[in-house]
């Protein structure tokens, strides 16, 4: 993989970056968990993309033999941008409009509640159950993909580790919070600025997904029209 490559796979775990878990542990936090909680909420994630990119690799390989005719066509790849920047145009839209809702009533990171007791078992089916959230994510299939054309095998996975640290940020920054054992203060302090901010952070989300659906449409309808080539086809050829 060229230096390219890997800032075009790196770049895209972190546009994709996924929020929920960093939201999930918040909330097991200020529950009473602690880190063995959070890490087998991870454990149950992990254990299903281990499964998944086992299962995946090969299944792309013979779905690019079938889809070389489709991939090799900009209109085809220009149809899908502009599918993609319609939804992620559809998703702006709703941040705009929670954003201009006014604040509901205090939601579990702003109540302040004993904590209670929480058992292992439901953690790790809840990782397993938000493996889910990656599994949709169109993101993950493509990095599989990526990383599939390295040819050492610790190198790919090395890359696919690293990629899953990067999408999954959020929730390893609260397991590193968690591990240092001074979590309950960081975590109230991390809550209460969400909620105090959470109109503006709302706000800021929509504004960065209508420029990425601007983009996106853009150079799917340049393909159409103009027989660009679409940017898509171009970081699925970055080796």
């Amino acid at each position: 993989m060229t230096f390219a490559g890997l800032l075009a796979f790196l770049g895209l775990a972190v546009v994709t970056m996924d929020v929920l878990g960093g939201v999930i542990a918040t909330s097991v936090l200020l529950s009473g968990g602690r880190l063995r909680h959070l890490l087998a909420f991870f454990g149950g994630y992990a254990a299903v993309i281990i499964v998944a990119t086992i299962v995946l690799h090969p299944l792309l390989a013979l779905l690019g033999a079938w889809l070389r005719p489709v991939l090799a066509s900009n209109g085809a790849i220009g149809s899908v941008e502009v599918v993609v920047g319609a939804v992620l145009g559809g998703v702006a839209l709703h941040q705009f409009r929670a954003s201009r809702r006014p604040p509901g009533p205090p939601g579990r990171l702003q109540r302040r509640s004993a904590p209670r007791r929480l058992a292992l078992w439901p953690m790790l089916l809840a990782g397993v159950a938000f493996s889910g959230t990656a599994l949709a994510d169109p993101a993950f299939p493509i990095a599989v993909g990526m990383a599939s054309q390295v040819e050492h095998l610790p190198w790919r996975i090395c890359l696919l580790v690293l990629w899953h640290l990067l999408y999954q940020a959020p929730l390893v920054t609260m397991m590193v919070i968690a591990a240092t054992g001074r979590h309950d203060r960081l975590v109230h302090r991390l809550a209460d600025w969400t909620a105090e901010r959470r109109r503006v952070l709302q706000g800021a989300l929509a504004v960065v997904l209508v420029l990425l659906a601007a983009v996106v449409l853009t150079d799917g309808i340049w393909s159409l029209v103009g027989g660009h080539e679409p940017w898509l086809r171009q970081l699925l050829a970055l080796r």
